[in-house]
């Protein structure tokens, strides 16, 4: 990667992870009335989401301490699995997936130089098994949405083992750019994941008009951006 380039992708990514900030600031003080509200009166219609979620979030953790090859094996995987995934979404013709027991691991690739940023930095920080289960929570029955927040909850408990294991300075995902840019880069998109999954879980909400409200947003901010600047 060019450096004029990782530099125009840094101010971007810096200028999206202040207003991923806001959103996750705003939906974090409406959950905040709801939860006052509900606890109060536990009588009234506000879905406590986050005991379920929590519950499932502390789960991988602990098996993560007590069944550690079997877990090696899963975070490998997924860690190779979100290459594959995002290599496909972007066009990218996939020739091998190998993933061992050990730790061990690679997807092999070719396609555009453009994007390969996205394809080698999307393990440490895009949730592949959680934004599925945020879609399928939208269309459950209610009776149903404790069990799917439990694994919404495990997966994210998931990621953020594989994050804090794997997002090191020697992973060649990651040293191949500019460091400074990989992880901001990470930690912006992380903050666009928290956002979406709090604005899914606001009442009548679900993860398809939670990026119909951050697309909104988003053009709003960048709107009032370029009359600040032009004004």
């Amino acid at each position: 990667m060019k450096i004029y380039k990782a530099i125009l992708l840094t101010i971007l990514c810096v200028t999206l992870g202040i207003f991923w900030g806001i959103e996750i600031w705003s939906a974090l003080t409406k959950h905040w009335g709801l939860f006052l509200r509900w606890f109060h009166n536990t009588q009234g219609n506000y879905y406590p989401w986050y005991i379920w979620f929590a519950s499932g979030a502390i789960i991988f953790p602990l098996m993560n301490r007590f069944f550690v090859k079997n877990m090696e094996m899963t975070k490998t995987f997924t860690h190779e699995l979100t290459h594959t995934i995002t290599g496909l979404l972007l066009f990218r013709r996939i020739h091998s997936f190998h993933a061992e027991e050990a730790g061990s691991g690679v997807v092999r690739s070719s396609g555009s130089e453009k994007t390969l940023f996205l394809t080698a930095l999307a393990p440490y920080c895009f949730p592949i098994y959680t934004f599925p289960l945020l879609m399928l929570r939208s269309v459950v029955a209610t009776p149903f949405l404790p069990i799917i927040d439990i694994f919404i909850g495990f997966s994210i408990g998931l990621h953020v083992v594989c994050i804090a294991e794997q997002t090191r300075s020697y992973q060649t995902d990651i040293s191949q750019f500019p460091l400074w840019f990989s992880y901001c880069y990470i930690a912006s998109v992380w903050l666009f994941d928290l956002s979406i999954i709090l604005l899914s879980y606001l009442p009548k909400q679900n993860v398809f008009l939670a990026f119909k409200s951050i697309a909104v947003d988003l053009w709003n901010f960048l709107v009032n951006i370029v009359t600040f600047i032009v004004s």
